[in-house]
């Protein structure tokens, strides 16, 4: 029996691995694609397309209008290739999810996020009907998918936010926490305490460590393709322990093979140990999105990418120093009377 198939508890024939927490997820959603793929279980790689500030500094993720040499599947979902990318603010974007397809020469599916939560579920729906697929896996690398929005560390909650809520109104779905804490956000104990709230609630459905084979996929994707976040496993792996400097220096990361391993969980089970995709279930866009966390005072990725633009912050001269202050200037507006834009 295929590791999935344990995990599942029954047969599966054919597996959607999407990378939730942001553009880089997509490397470790195909790391555990092509692992389920090799013991038995067909699967295919999807993926959100919203790149980093420095790669892409127009605020947002990108949107399946603005790719060039995609091919839509309906109304909210699209299939992009090696040959894909966007044009934004004058720039020339290759989106994560591309780079992955030209790398292992098959397409990479995306559903459209801009839309908020409807967008997003429509194109999940949409992608599953044109493979055949008989489950979702929502992949999240660092475990911040399980933030209830107070934490200070909290970076990225809003594609979370809306990943979550969109797998736990898809059935069947699992939701795969990986690397715990290799994002550089939530502490690796408070993430696995996160995780043993949803175990508590009956939606512990086992976990599986990073294999040789595992390892040589990823080096191989991470030579095409940017994700910090999906570095960290790697670097894991290879050293054992250290500390590895991400987004500029603005946060660290501790490792330990702790972050070679995913955890499976069930994802209703999932979205009610956390408030924060409840916040966004149902949202029209992704700005509506935002301004639900953002009154629930939650500070956004969105917001952060907003308020490094109105700062004049480009990708060449973007600090940790900078970085930092919009952030912290940014919470304080939002918990003090809340954001209107």
């Amino acid at each position: 029996m295929c590791w999935l198939e344990d995990v599942m508890g029954r047969s599966v024939e054919k597996t959607v691995f999407l990378g939730i927490g942001g553009g880089g997820d997509v490397v470790s959603a195909a790391v555990l694609a092509l692992a389920a793929r090799r013991c038995g279980v067909d699967s295919v790689v999807a993926s959100i397309i919203w790149e980093r500030y420095v790669i892409d500094p127009v605020p947002g993720p990108i949107g399946l209008g603005e790719l060039v040499s995609a091919r839509a599947i309906g109304g909210s979902s699209a299939i992009v290739t090696g040959s894909s990318y966007a044009v934004r603010g004058g720039r020339r974007i290759v989106p994560q999810a591309a780079r992955v397809a030209g790398l292992l020469g098959e397409p990479v599916y995306v559903p459209e996020i801009l839309g908020g939560y409807e967008s997003y579920i429509a194109g999940l729906r949409e992608i599953m009907d044109h493979v055949g697929a008989d489950l979702v896996v929502g992949v999240d690398v660092g475990g911040d998918v399980l933030a209830v929005g107070d934490e200070e560390e909290l970076w990225s909650p809003l594609a979370d936010a809306l990943g979550l809520a969109v797998l736990a109104h898809i059935s069947p779905s699992l939701l795969a926490v990986h690397a715990p804490g290799g994002d550089g956000e939530l502490p690796p104990g408070y993430v696995l305490e996160r995780i043993g709230a949803v175990y508590a609630a009956g939606g512990g459905l086992g976990a599986r460590g990073l294999t040789r084979s595992d390892i040589g996929v990823l080096e191989k994707l991470l030579g095409a393709a940017e994700s910090e976040a999906s570095r960290t496993p790697l670097e894991a792996y290879r050293r054992g322990r250290g500390s590895l400097a991400m987004r500029g220096g603005s946060r660290r990361v501790e490792l330990s093979p702790l972050l070679t391993v995913t955890f499976f969980l069930d994802a209703a089970k999932a979205f009610s140990t956390t408030p924060l995709p409840g916040l966004v279930t149902g949202s029209s866009s992704i700005w509506e999105a935002m301004e639900r966390l953002n009154r629930g005072g939650v500070y956004t990725e969105l917001n952060l990418e907003l308020d490094l633009r109105e700062m004049g912050a480009g990708p060449r001269d973007l600090s940790a120093e900078t970085i930092i202050r919009a952030r912290r200037m940014g919470r304080e507006r939002i918990r003090s009377r809340g954001d209107k834009r």
